[in-house]
């Protein structure tokens, strides 16, 4: 990220494309290392909340057998459903897919910028604009709109399921 507010990597410093240009590979590579990383994080709490979920399983199943009692189907997924451990391990399973969805945007963000600095660069060459033309700043709000579109499209079919 070039400082604390993410944003500033989506936009474009028309003029400095070059700079841009040369910058994107590390930008998409660091947006690709925060989306493994997030999903790295959302598989480790899964598989803390199964974990938890077998172990209180079997606490549950020890404590019903002890009163000489068998536990229903029921009687076990009350008991985890009921445990505050276990809420809030699915709090952060929630806060983590929200946070994979997010990284994940912003990864294919980078690649919709990259696309955008090679058209940008490519018109520039050509001599269709010059940063900060007129001619510019209309090509610039058509390629803000496209990726506006593209980054509602795939927050849309990144949505989360909260059931």
């Amino acid at each position: 990220m070039k400082g604390e507010n993410m944003e500033n990597d989506f936009e474009i410093n028309e003029m400095d494309l070059d700079g841009e240009w040369l910058r994107q590979p590390a930008l998409y590579d660091m947006w690709a290392r925060l989306a493994a990383r997030a999903q790295k994080e959302r598989s480790q709490i899964d598989l803390q909340r199964k974990i938890l979920k077998a172990k209180l399983y079997k606490e549950t199943k020890e404590r019903f057998e002890m009163s000489g009692k068998k536990p229903t189907g029921a009687d076990l997924e009350a008991e985890v459903r009921t445990s505050v451990e276990y809420a809030e391990l699915s709090q952060a399973l929630i806060d983590a897919e929200e946070k994979v969805g997010q990284m994940e945007a912003g990864k294919w963000a980078m690649v919709e910028k990259s696309k955008s600095l090679d058209r940008l660069c490519e018109d520039r060459d050509k001599g269709f604009f010059m940063p900060g033309s007129k001619a510019n700043s209309v090509r610039r709000q058509e390629q803000l709109k496209e990726i506006d579109k593209g980054l509602r499209e795939e927050m849309k079919s990144k949505r989360i399921s909260r059931g």
